[in-house]
């Protein structure tokens, strides 16, 4: 574990605390006490400021998610076309999905239902929580939490699906192309990649030329 630095104010020191927790354990098998010896707090004080341990979670990952959904904006804005469009969405995207893999495994994998027997389905212009299965009973509690790591994720890869629609509607993109499924097959292929890479890919491998990589594959596949 890393040294926390105790001249931060303490909810600093929390969250700089959680995050190494979490990261090393994950969400279930994390615990506040270690998270509150590491920050050298009381346990009050966390509940002060984060009320519970998922509350914190949330809190930690929801800080990090507003300015990279400012950055995805940005870096598709600054150029025009559709192929640079793209490539600036997956620098930004592969650069922090790198830099945050555990983390982002964790709603991917803990928080949004899936060891719960969820799923999440549109609901008009809002989202629903389904059981996978009869016998799963979802309480209003479990909803709201798969919903709010869902919003997360959903706010990402709606950027993406923002400029595939575009294309398809400046007739850059095939006639058959669903935007929904094309924007969450490309989103969750390259997080899913990101979470299972080697670390020689990693350490070879810049932002930039993988989003090279991502673009090119999207745009023209593996024919010759």
């Amino acid at each position: 574990m890393v040294a926390i630095d105790t001249s931060l104010p303490k909810d600093i020191r929390i969250l700089q605390a959680a995050e190494e927790v979490f990261s090393q354990h994950g969400y279930e098998k994390a615990t506040l006490d270690e998270i509150i010896a590491l920050a050298d707090v009381g346990k009050g004080t966390v509940y002060k400021y984060f009320g519970n341990k998922e509350h914190l979670f949330y809190k930690l990952v929801a800080d990090k998610n507003a300015p990279f959904l400012e950055k995805l904006h940005q870096a598709v804005n600054s150029v025009d076309s559709f192929e640079e469009k793209l490539k600036k969405y997956f620098e930004v995207m592969v650069h922090f999905y790198v830099a945050n893999s555990t983390l982002w495994q964790i709603i991917c994998f803990e928080m949004l239902g899936g060891t719960n027997g969820c799923r999440v389905e549109p609901d008009g212009d809002d989202f629903k929580v389904i059981p996978r299965y009869n016998s799963v009973k979802v309480s209003e509690e479990t909803s709201e939490r798969i919903l709010r790591y869902h919003k997360i994720l959903h706010d990402e890869y709606d950027i993406l699906a923002q400029l595939i629609t575009k294309a398809m509607q400046d007739n850059l993109l095939k006639e058959d192309t669903v935007p929904e499924i094309t924007t969450k097959f490309v989103f969750f292929g390259v997080a899913m990649s990101i979470f299972n890479q080697s670390d020689d890919i990693a350490a070879d491998m810049t932002d930039e030329e993988a989003a090279r990589i991502i673009t090119d594959h999207f745009l023209r596949g593996n024919a010759r």
